[in-house]
Formats: C-alpha cells, structure tokens, sequence
C-alpha cells in the first residue's frame, strides 16, 4: 500500500515531538529565531551560553550555536592565569582608555561554571569545557577600544571553514543536480568570509547612517554571486571572479538610514529573508543544506527593504527588489514584493513568515511563502519547523514548463518543503541535532534525513561531522557529472568540516 507525502509529512512531524511530549518545562534563553536574520553570530556565543542562532537553533535560523562536551573530560584551560579547575581566576586588569571596559571578568576560562557538573535530567552530568574567550578582529583592529567601536555601530569580523563531503548532496555541493563543479570526495576551502560594516542607529527624531559589505571566497562563491543576473558581466556573476571551483563572491553591499529607534531601511544588494538556512556557513547547525533552500530559495536581492520595530514582540519588513538572486540589474522587467513579519509568541516560541512575489527575474513570475515556528522546550532541547510553497510560471529556453527532473531545466517550477529540526545541547561545547526534509518539487517527492554534532573545541574553532540519507522514491534516475554518476537523490552522504570565526 502507497503512503501518500501528507501522510509521510504529518508522520515525520509526528515522530519529531512524540518522544519529548511530556513533561517539558517551557524555558528558553530565546535561542530560537530565524537564522535568515543574523549572521555569523551562531559560532560565537559565549561559552556560557547555547548559543544564539536558529533553533539550531540559535537565534533561530535562524540560524542558525554550539553546544558542550562529554563530561569524564577535565576542563582544558584556555586563558593564561587560571587553573586546569578553574578554581582560580586570572587578576582583573582595568584599563581607562575610554571604553567601558576591557578587564576580563574573574570567570575567565569562559564557562558558567568550570569544573561543576551540568545535569540534565538523563542521570548523566557532563562538564562544561573551559573554552576561553573568543577572540575577533575588533580585538586585533581596537584592542582594549574594540567595546567603544562596538557602541559606536562598528562590526567586522568573518570565518573560514574547511570540508570533506564523500558525494555530492542535491544542494551546495556539486550546484545541485546540475554536477558542473567536482566538490566532493575532496577537502577544501569552502568559505573564506569577511564582513565590515556600521550599524545604523538613532534615537528619537535622529537619524543615523551605516553600510556594510560581504565578500566571500571558496568552493561555495557561486552560490553567493548574483547568478539571477543571468547575463555575464554583471556586479559579480561571470565577471572573471571565478577560479575553477573556486569563486568570489560579494553577496552584501548596501547602505542604511536608521529613522528614529523603529525604522531601519537598507538599499543595494543583501541576502534574502526568506528561509530557516542561509549562505554564511556560521549562519546555522548543519554543514550541508536542505534541497528547499538550495533549489527553491532566494539568497540575494537587490533593492530596498525596511524594517519596523512595532513592539516588542513584532517587527515587520517590507519591500522592492529586483526579483530573486539579482545584483544591481534588472533582469527584463523583474519587480518583486519582499516582506514579512517576525513574532515572539512568548520567551519559548516565535514565529517568522516572510514572502517574495511578482517578477522574480530568473525564476519567472509567482511568488514563494515560507512560514518558521521555532520552539525551545527546555533548557537543552529546542525544535524548528519551516513550511515553503514556491509557485511559478517559469519555462525552459524551448518553451516548455521548467522541471526540476528534466535535464534541460533541474529547475524547480513549482515546490513544496517541510522541514524540521530537533537539537540537543549536551553542554557548552557539544551540541546534537537532526533535520527531517520532505521537497516536493514539480510532483515528485524528495526526503533527506541528516543527524550531525557540533564540537566546540574552543570558543573560536567547531568541527561538524555529519551523516545524510537521501531517498526519492519517484526519481530514480542516473545522474552524471564531474566524475560522478548514480542516483543522486538516493544515497547516503558523509561530511565534516570546521569553522574558524573571527
């Protein structure tokens, strides 16, 4: 007997909650937002904390957070003047330079409590690990100054992340089901990343101003070039910055004028609001990403976009851009809406919906909603859920309807992705997780089932291992590119790779 997707859908759900259904005191440190809407934060919570992305979730995207290390492991000490038990702390230095302070506090080694076991609730106690402070480049570029920067709207920093992927994985690695670039089976780099900018700020009938600018080198360049341009020459698409696999990309390059202390609107060219993952590998949990997101997402637009604080529990965002994954050009007549809301239903559950519609550029006219609910259950266990629907009227170059099977498109025309996510914080240091993907892409059902653990080794360095399976049913077909040939989207994938942040 067939089982229908919806079935397979509410029974994923289903199996995702069944087994924390009971009992779970409702506390959450807001680690669950959106990770679509602060990047380069997740690996770089203090070690006291979960994290604060995505419900990966640390901040919610959402994304993208790292959690601790089994328990029989001593503490490593990370800061010179305290102990291996952290039972003596580094002297407290004050230097009066005008910033508020750059005297490291008692509890230097970075942890809530070193050395003191964690419970959680399992009858096991596993140690917090001692990671240190993470260091940055506003430690290198202000030194003892970088608090008075920080005040002052500066923000600069980035990452490098280096991987190992076995197979190609129907999203980043390989472009899809396209394979024009061999990725896997190699280590390499993935993301070289750095930002700078200044925060737009203002209070009551002031104006401030800010910019920033992303660049971006690596195997996944192309996934942050303006690829929606289409026509070579373009900002940065086709535009010699690609080297092999190897590609730059500068997928952030705007202004923004603060308007008071609830409205912000930035113009140029920045990612997209749309979806639980992003582009920035320290934006989320996993190192691979779903199939929703690489095959029917926008990462980058260019336009204008405002944001207004309503409340303290609602903003809101709206929009024009230049359709979907367009920079500083507009392809044909693309004009698009782009918007949606964020709502913190209480300190344990928000609530994310965000939509583009119109003249999408590259993917036609039609418009795609993503809906987000991100829940922490208790201290250590949090979920997100992301429902898609793409629809569009995109043809292929011979006039056909675009189909994400056919060879002449893999291009998704028309699309549906349930997503969902359960993590586990073992401690300060390790953290589980798991994600449960149903894409149904122009009529034909694709299920990806990963599990994965982050491993913060110190306050500046995780390592990602990963397994991924993928099965799809009603495509069983063969394919071939860069070396490789199978069936694509039924295999099993192994990844690890490491994330540097400064």
């Amino acid at each position: 007997m067939k089982i229908s997707s919806w079935a397979w859908a509410c029974a994923l759900s289903g199996c995702l909650f069944m087994g924390n259904a009971m009992g779970q005191g409702l506390r959450q440190p807001f680690s669950v937002r959106p990770a679509g809407f602060d990047y380069n934060r997740f690996l770089q919570d203090d070690a006291a904390s979960p994290s604060d992305q995505p419900a990966p979730v640390v901040e919610a995207a959402p994304a993208q957070p790292v959690p601790a290390a089994p328990a029989a492991v001593a503490p490593v000490v990370m800061g010179s003047g305290v102990s291996a038990g952290c039972t003596s702390c580094a002297p407290s230095v004050s230097y009066d330079m005008g910033c508020n302070s750059c005297a490291p506090s008692c509890n230097s080694c970075g942890c809530n409590s070193c050395g003191c076991g964690l419970g959680l609730d399992l009858g096991i106690e596993l140690e917090d690990w001692c990671l240190g402070e993470p260091w940055t480049l506003m430690d290198l570029l202000f030194g003892c100054n970088k608090d008075c920067a920080a005040e002052n709207g500066w923000d600069i920093g980035g990452h490098s992340q280096w991987g190992y992927q076995d197979s190609p994985d129907g999203a980043f690695t390989g472009n899809g089901p396209f394979l024009n670039q061999r990725e896997w089976n190699r280590f390499g780099l993935n993301q070289q990343y750095l930002y700078i900018g200044k925060n737009a700020s203002a209070g009551c009938g002031e104006i401030g101003l800010g910019f920033r600018v992303d660049l971006m080198y690596g195997v996944d360049g192309n996934e942050g070039q303006s690829f929606g341009n289409v026509d070579p020459g373009r900002f940065d698409f086709l535009n010699g910055w690609d080297h092999g696999i190897y590609e730059w990309a500068m997928p952030q390059l705007y202004g923004e004028v603060a308007v008071g202390e609830d409205l912000l609107v930035k113009v140029g060219h920045f990612y997209t609001l749309i979806g639980y993952e992003v582009v920035p590998s320290s934006g989320q949990f996993f190192y691979s990403r779903q199939l929703t997101f690489w095959n029917s997402e926008p990462f980058t637009h260019t336009g204008a976009l405002a944001t207004y604080t309503a409340s303290d529990k609602l903003t809101v965002n709206g929009g024009w851009v230049f359709g979907m994954d367009s920079g500083f050009y507009q392809l044909g007549s693309a004009n698009a809406f782009l918007g949606g809301l964020t709502y913190e239903i209480s300190d344990k559950t928000s609530f994310v919906y965000t939509t583009t519609f119109g003249d999408l550029g590259w993917r036609g006219h039609g418009a795609i909603n993503s809906f987000i609910l991100s829940q922490q259950w208790t201290d250590k266990l949090s979920s997100a859920h992301q429902f898609d629907v793409l629809g569009t009227d995109l043809r292929q170059a011979n006039g056909a309807p675009a189909d994400f099977r056919d060879p002449n498109s893999y291009t998704a025309r028309d699309s549906t992705g349930f997503i969902h996510y359960l993590f586990y914080d073992l401690n300060n240091a390790v953290k589980a997780g798991g994600r449960m993907e149903w894409y149904k892409a122009d009529s034909v059902s694709y299920y990806t089932l990963t599990g994965g653990v982050n491993v913060k080794a110190t306050a500046n360095l995780t390592v990602r291992p990963e397994v991924r399976k993928m099965w799809a049913p009603g495509n069983p077909d063969t394919y071939t590119g860069a070396g490789y040939t199978g069936q694509l989207f039924n295999q099993t994938v192994f990844g690890v790779d490491a994330i540097l942040t400064f």
